[in-house]
């Protein structure tokens, strides 16, 4: 299609893995319409983007470098601040300087609020309107600060339904801003109608040292299992796995979109983080999954709460996490079936046709 945007730059935040995956559907849509696009993170979302996307132009970005430490996420937020403002600001920069090496024209940005350029068309991707604190007071402070950083872009693009119940519930709500648009759930995954092979497919991904934390404990827990397991790490890394005494497990580092959702497909009951982007390429497959928030992380934890309340989930804690209490627990729930929505391509549409 005929559009008046030719150089476009999509940078996703480098937190866990998810806001990379859940660019690739955006990413693809824009390859379908003859645009190839520019990415831009650091750390493995830039690896894992530029494995999938060899041919793409991947630029680095200054990287926030959080660290998160034990499970309260409000103290490692505060405590780390000063570095998060400094990496907004270091990000302001570089920003700057390949929009102008690159003559870029739109920037979709997934939650980086420093990734923005007055000359630009600017988008903001975000399925969190409405951050969840457990204080109500501070609560309602960021959310001012959050609407009125969302609100210097052109568009909010909301990664969910349009209509109530949302697969994020009411982090996703609108709270008035006016520039917000509903693409519906965006997922890299595909479903496919093949045999079981795997009772489990375990996917990690998050921070460290929380994703070393839970990869332990499932090892623990699986040592004894006599199912086929298929045990993704989460880690965009080419060195060898570590080695697995029980032979009934299958462990990889990393799997590309193609072999992931093969495995996906393929597998019973799904262990991962209620990251939200893992819960959209879960509904998409309609696939039962055992949840497992993030420690201290208030969204995950709302989320694994209101989706294993909605149906086919369970969720437990990762301090009392109990493989096998959560598999007899998830035997006596049905996946929800969530409608098929594709807002993506309208909204992608009238905004190359402004």
């Amino acid at each position: 299609m005929a559009t008046p945007f030719s150089n476009i730059l999509i940078a996703p935040l480098n937190w866990g893995l998810g806001h990379a995956t859940r660019c690739m559907p955006l990413i693809n849509a824009l390859l379908d319409r003859g645009i190839r696009p520019l990415l831009a993170s650091d750390g493995a979302a830039l690896a894992l983007l530029r494995k999938e996307y060899p041919d793409l132009t991947a630029l680095e970005l200054p990287a926030y470098d959080i660290k998160y430490r034990g499970s309260n996420m409000m103290l490692t937020m505060g405590a780390q601040l000063p570095k998060i403002t400094k990496a907004i600001f270091s990000e302001k920069q570089a920003i700057k300087k390949i929009v102008s090496d690159h003559q870029i024209e739109v920037i979709i940005s997934d939650n980086r609020y420093g990734v923005f350029h007055p000359d630009c068309r600017n988008i903001f991707m975000t399925h969190q309107l409405n951050i969840k604190i457990p204080n109500r007071i501070l609560e309602k402070m960021v959310a001012q600060i959050n609407h009125q950083l969302i609100g210097r872009f052109d568009e909010c693009w909301v990664p969910d339904y349009a209509e109530a119940p949302r697969l994020a519930g009411s982090l996703s709500e609108n709270p008035g801003i006016n520039t917000v648009k509903y693409t519906g759930p965006l997922s890299r995954m595909r479903k496919e109608n093949l045999p079981t092979a795997y009772k489990l497919a375990v996917v990690l991904s998050g921070p460290e040292p929380q994703r070393t934390h839970l990869e332990n404990i499932l090892l623990s827990q699986l040592k004894t299992c006599q199912d086929k397991v298929c045990f993704v790490r989460g880690m965009v890394s080419d060195s060898a796995p570590p080695p697995i005494e029980n032979k009934h497990i299958l462990i990889h580092n990393y799997l590309t979109t193609v072999e992931l959702n093969r495995i996906l497909n393929v597998s019973e009951v799904v262990v991962c983080r209620s990251g939200y982007s893992s819960l959209m390429d879960l509904v998409k497959l309609n696939k039962r999954a055992i949840l497992i928030p993030t420690p201290g992380q208030t969204e995950q934890e709302y989320l694994a709460k209101y989706l294993s309340e909605a149906g086919g989930f369970v969720t437990m804690q990762q301090r009392s996490f109990d493989l096998e209490k959560c598999l007899a627990d998830l035997e006596k729930t049905t996946a929800t079936n969530w409608p098929e929505e594709d807002g993506l391509g309208k909204v992608l549409d009238d905004f190359l046709r402004v």
